[in-house]
Parts: C-alpha cells; sequence; structure tokens
C-alpha cells in the first residue's frame, strides 16, 4: 500500500496533464495515509524533487508522461560515495528483501531518543574514546606529549593527520547513523558543526565534513557509505609472551606495529609501549625461547625478557618493522649515540647503535660489530658488558 502511495504521489509531481478525475483520486489516497508515513513521504518527494531537478521543465506533457512511466520502473536510487552524489542501480532481486537494522528500529514506533541531541553527541565521545584506546592514543599521554616533541616536523604533521582523520571518520559515521533514524537535516547540520568546531578538526578533513552536509537534504536511509575505522588498517601482528624466562610468567599479548611494540595483558589492557627509536637492542636465545629487549628509560637502560614459543618468529618480525620505521622515519641511527670509556685504555668515545650492528668510535680507533657476531650485551652497576663470539668487551 505504501508503494502505491508513492507511485500516485510520483505521477502529482511531474506530470501536469492529469485530470480532474486523477485528482480527486490522488487527493483521496493522501488522506488515507497515516501520521506515522508523513517523514517517508517528505522524504521521498525532496528525493524525487533532486532527481528531476536538472531536467527540462520546458518539455511537452507526452514527454514528461513518458519521463515519468520510465522511472516509475526504476530501481536505482542515489548515494553519497567518494564526495559525490551518484545514482546507482539496486541489487536486490524481485524476489528477494533486504531489512536493515534500523528499518526494524522505526518499524512500530520512532522513539523521541533519535531527536535528543545530546545522545547522538555521547555517542560520538564515546566512540573517539574506544578508538583512541584501541589505536594506542590514550595510553601513556605525557611519555606521547615528549615523544611528539622529539619528532621532526614530517613525523609531527603525520600525527596530527591522524588524528584528525580519526576525528572526522566518527563525524561521518555518525551522519550516516542519525539519518538513518530520520533526524531533521538542520538539527544534524547544527549538531556536527558545532562537534567540527570543539575538535579543531583541520581544513583538509573537515571540507569533507561540510560537503556531506551540504548533499544531506538529497540523501536518506543507507544513502551514505559508512567508513571503516583506523583501527582496522592498523598492521599488527601479535604473539603470546610470558614474562620472565619461562611458562611461570604472566601471560601477555606483544603486538608489533609500525612505530612501537605494545605490550597487552589478557583483558586486552596495554601496560606497556615500548617506541622503536628507544629499543638499544635485541636479542633471542634458540634454545630457552628467551627473547630480550633492551631500551633506554631517561639515562638508564631497561631490560625486559620474554618466553614464547614462537620466538625466531617474533625477532625477526620486530626486526622487519624496525627496519620499515627506520625507512619511513629516515633515521639510520635508531639506538642514537652514547658515550662510553674504555677500562682497559680509559679512552673516552662514541657508542653507536644501528639496525646492522654496533659501531665503536674512539680517537685513534675505530671497531664495528656486527648483529651477527654479538653473542650478548649487560649492564651491571654502570658497566655495559659487551660479548661477542670471539672475546669479551668491557666499556
Amino acid at each position: 500500500m505504501q508503494q502505491a502511495t508513492n507511485n500516485n504521489n510520483q505521477h502529482a509531481i511531474i506530470s501536469p496533464s492529469s485530470t480532474d478525475a486523477d485528482a480527486d483520486d490522488i487527493s483521496s489516497i493522501d488522506s488515507s495515509i497515516s501520521s506515522k508515513d508523513t517523514n517517508s513521504v517528505r522524504s521521498f518527494s525532496a528525493r524525487l524533487a533532486y532527481e528531476f531537478d536538472n531536467l527540462s521543465m520546458k518539455s511537452d506533457s507526452a514527454s514528461s508522461a513518458v519521463a515519468a512511466a520510465s522511472d516509475e520502473g526504476s530501481t536505482s536510487y542515489m548515494r553519497y560515495r567518494n564526495r559525490k552524489l551518484i545514482r546507482v542501480d539496486s541489487d536486490i532481486g524481485d524476489d528477494e528483501e533486504r531489512i536493515f537494522l534500523f528499518e526494524g528500529l522505526l518499524a512500530k514506533e520512532r522513539s523521541k531518543l533519535w531527536d535528543k541531541m545530546q545522545f547522538w553527541e555521547d555517542v560520538f565521545l564515546d566512540a573517539v574514546a574506544m578508538e583512541r584506546d584501541a589505536v594506542g592514543m590514550d595510553q601513556g599521554p605525557i611519555d606521547m606529549i615528549e615523544r611528539y616533541r622529539a619528532l621532526n616536523p614530517s613525523e609531527k604533521k603525520r600525527l596530527v593527520d591522524e588524528e584528525d582523520r580519526l576525528l572526522s571518520t566518527m563525524l561521518y559515521n555518525l551522519i550516516s547513523f542519525m539519518v538513518m533514524m530520520n533526524v531533521e537535516c538542520k538539527e544534524i547540520m547544527r549538531k556536527v558543526r558545532r562537534l567540527l568546531g570543539k575538535s579543531h578538526v583541520g581544513l583538509a578533513y573537515s571540507s569533507e565534513i561540510n560537503m556531506l552536509l551540504d548533499n544531506l537534504r538529497s540523501l536518506q536511509g543507507v544513502a551514505i557509505d559508512l567508513k571503516p575505522c583506523g583501527s582496522r588498517h592498523i598492521r599488527k601482528q601479535s604473539f603470546v609472551v610470558h614474562a620472565g624466562t619461562d611458562t611461570n610468567g604472566d601471560v601477555l599479548f606483544m603486538e608489533v606495529c609500525d612505530d612501537a611494540i605494545i605490550l597487552r595483558t589478557g583483558f586486552g589492557t596495554i601496560c606497556e609501549r615500548w617506541w622503536y627509536e628507544k629499543l638499544i637492542n635485541m636479542t633471542f636465545c634458540p634454545k630457552t625461547k628467551v627473547l630480550c629487549l633492551w631500551q633506554r628509560k631517561g639515562h638508564e637502560t631497561q631490560l625486559n625478557k620474554f618466553y614464547t614459543k614462537k620466538c625466531r618468529e617474533l625477532y625477526h618480525c620486530v626486526k622487519e618493522a624496525m627496519e620499515k620505521a627506520a625507512a619511513r622515519h629516515n633515521v639510520p641511527d635508531l639506538g642514537g649515540e652514547f658515550p662510553v670509556q674504555d677500562l682497559k685504555t680509559g679512552e673516552c668515545g662514541l657508542l653507536q647503535v644501528t639496525l646492522d650492528g654496533i659501531n665503536l668510535k674512539f680517537v685513534n680507533s675505530q671497531v664495528f660489530l656486527g648483529l651477527k657476531t654479538i653473542r650478548k650485551c649487560n649492564n651491571v652497576d654502570g658497566i655495559f658488558l659487551l660479548e661477542e663470539y670471539s672475546k669479551l668487551i668491557n666499556y
């Protein structure tokens, strides 16, 4: 019955040659529409008005009737995709019925909750908080601020763009959900633009939101394609590890990400995060299946040991991620330079940590130790012990 009503309304809009009898039939049908269908009829008329806005109004009544008859049997509809309003053909067959979740929420009686703008603002804030937690932006804010200050301008811009992309994606999907629930366009524009100003989103991403708002009156239902969250795009590999040197330690999940190693508890909470530029050394033992990570923490060196059955795979995974991060940041020396003193000769020099090994520079000599020749390194009472397979050197 609703489809028949929409078809009659379509003829009433675009056919100027309707007879008086047809007008009486149309008015009788319009009077039989219940108050619950007012929104759907209004949105349907708005969509038709947009579809036929570019048609010439100077055509005769015969051509208008033909156009009306052809559009009546059409299964295409308008969608907003890639910043453009396009017409797409329906992929639903004649014998197929597709029901969306939002249609079930609007089937019997539409709740007044969908018209409360504070509810949608709370949804946006909760979604942003969950997404930031999923990508690790809320863990260790002081450490992240210090790292941000130490980055070069290009890396700072990359982090700002990631934050803007997260906020704009959440706002974009919020608009789509509000359109599904038949929220008034005026209220959507007012609330979204207010949230856009509070979020301080840059021009590159705010222009996309404003462009969607400009085409909002021509969209309804599922006409806006949802965007995937940034947490789904993070390329990471997860390994099950035990804290310590055996299986008696706590079970943890080590995630190897693009710029850091994230350590999560069994409940998924982030407990540690080590940036690659702060990792000094990494070794593993195939026999004991223990991975050792040395990181710079202030003026001290911290050693962390983890037991895992996939020790070799984890080592090569971290090494590959560090090499990609170094190529992206254009930083050849991940560990930096450290002033050292040879205990045997008393000569002062520099210890450089690179991807290929450790380089020792002194006034009269220079020694390079490849990663394959280093057996292990350790820190005992301020003395850095570097052990090779052939000899033992103290610094």
